[in-house]
């Protein structure tokens, strides 16, 4: 009986091959000889009277995808593939191979232009090979990525919107690429969608401190001093000890006018880059502007006929030294500035030396 069994199961499974066989249309059969003897036009030709006569025959679609692949006609080879898989999956995996293989050598030679041993990048060329990516596999993010750098380097940043909007429909939730998207905002100038982006990154991640620094830039830059301050205090107690934060902070406070806390950051900065030039000029000219405010104090005073203290004298005095060692630091940094020579000459006068001041004044009209 077993036996019986078997030898019924064996008929069938032959006439079940056989059957599969003959399934196999005289057009793909043709198609498939042509491939093996590399003939691709010659098999491009059957394979597309197949897939009209065979409207539904998975393999017919899938093959004359390969062979489109081979051309480098991309979007028909996709057109094809996309087909096959809506008849059946059977051919799944070696699509997704296919357009692999394709999409990978397509991003290697875009990465290949861009980090070459000479230093010499072909951008240009570096894109195309990155948009031939996308057009192989419109499904992979990464392409995407790559594109949007690209252009984002080429500064076509309205075209690198464009592509990171295209990566976006297939990850949204990418918070670096986010922040990419920020600083192109920031390097068009667009400070509200700037804002707008990094609080989407903030939304998901509030502790995401690149979204903060962004978002503080985007502030400053947008005239919203209160907001990038209040954003920067956040960033710096994140990373307290990071000399950009504090020197970014600082130069808020100076716009605010908040000159004591502006010159205590900026002398954080200072201790660890004593060369910094910006920082010391920040710190001479808050010293010159706290000394011209205690000054209109005093004057305030003593219209009123008030008594002025020579410790209030000193403290007065003391802004001024304080500017002139600061500024004369920032011009033995950078002697060019004819602007730093004048504020000089002015503290000097302040001081009641009006010759050192006009030497200043002097020099800074030479410069």
């Amino acid at each position: 009986m077993k036996r019986y069994f078997s030898l019924v199961f064996a008929v069938v499974t032959l006439s079940a091959l056989v059957m599969l066989m003959s399934c196999q249309t005289k057009e793909v059969t043709s198609a498939k000889v042509y491939i093996q003897q590399n003939n691709w036009d010659k098999a491009i030709e059957q394979l597309e009277q197949a897939v009209v006569l065979y409207p539904n025959d998975a393999e017919a679609h899938y093959l004359l995808g390969d062979a489109y692949s081979n051309r480098s006609e991309w979007t028909r080879m996709n057109e094809m593939f996309n087909k096959s898989l809506a008849i059946a999956p059977t051919f799944q995996d070696k699509i997704r191979f296919t357009r692999e293989k394709y999409w990978g050598m397509a991003i290697n030679q875009g990465v290949a232009k861009v980090n070459t041993k000479d230093g010499q990048r072909d951008l240009e060329g570096a894109g195309v090979d990155f948009a031939t990516a996308n057009e192989i596999d419109p499904g992979h993010p990464e392409g995407y990525k790559y594109l949007a750098l690209t252009q984002r380097l080429l500064k076509k940043y309205d075209e690198a919107l464009s592509t990171y909007a295209k990566y976006f429909e297939l990850k949204s939730d990418d918070l670096v690429v986010m922040n990419e998207v920020t600083l192109i905002h920031l390097e068009k100038k667009s400070f509200d969608k700037a804002i707008e982006m990094a609080n989407k990154v903030l939304a998901i991640d509030p502790n995401n401190f690149e979204a903060l620094t962004n978002t503080a830039n985007a502030y400053i830059n947008n005239g919203q001093n209160d907001l990038a301050q209040k954003t920067y205090e956040e960033a710096l107690l994140k990373k307290p000890d990071d000399p950009d934060l504090m020197f970014n902070l600082a130069q808020v406070y100076y716009m605010n006018k908040d000159f004591d806390k502006s010159v205590a950051l900026f002398q954080k900065v200072i201790e660890k880059a004593p060369e910094d030039y910006e920082a010391n000029l920040y710190v001479g000219n808050a010293y010159l502007n706290m000394g011209d405010d205690f000054h209109k104090s005093l004057l305030e005073k003593q219209n009123n006929n008030q008594t002025i203290t020579d410790e209030e004298i000193a403290q007065r005095d003391g802004f001024y030294k304080n500017a002139i060692t600061y500024l004369e630091k920032a011009v033995s940094l950078k002697p060019d500035n004819s602007a730093v020579y004048y504020n000089i000459g002015i503290a000097y006068v302040r001081l009641g030396d009006q010759k050192k001041g006009q030497e200043y004044f002097d020099k800074s009209e030479v410069k």
